[in-house]
């Protein structure tokens, strides 16, 4: 199967799993060391920290969120796949990094999004 039809499968599982609040399908996609990058909040890193922050992102109910890769980067066993976020209420933007694992399966290490929204000057 080619990298980028992997993704697509991914991005939509992904999609599924938030549409039936399901944290354990969605923590599954992460590798243990993961990192995630998340707007408005420090690094959370490692799995214990993930499977909590991913309980709490599904907590709120079913979200309509779809996934769609706009490029990917591929070097060696880094994958990266850059893209956008669609929901209801806007376009948000990511960057996913994930490393081929031994079985040949994509985790994801780094995870990082944002909104498209207007940015606000510090202080």
């Amino acid at each position: 199967m080619a990298t980028r039809d992997e993704l697509d499968a991914i991005n939509a599982g992904f999609g599924e799993a938030f549409a039936t609040q399901d944290a354990e399908r969605l923590a599954a996609f992460y590798a243990d060391d993961a990192r995630l990058l998340f707007h408005g909040q420090p690094i959370i890193r490692g799995r214990a920290a993930v499977d909590a922050a991913l309980r709490d992102m599904v907590a709120d109910g079913p979200s309509s969120l779809r996934f769609q890769t706009d490029e990917v980067i591929e070097e060696g066993s880094l994958v990266v796949d850059i893209g956008r976020i669609i929901s209801p209420g806007g376009t948000s933007k990511y960057v996913v990094v994930y490393q081929r694992q031994a079985d040949g399966s994509l985790k994801i290490i780094v995870d990082a999004a944002s909104s498209d929204g207007a940015s606000r000057a510090p202080g």
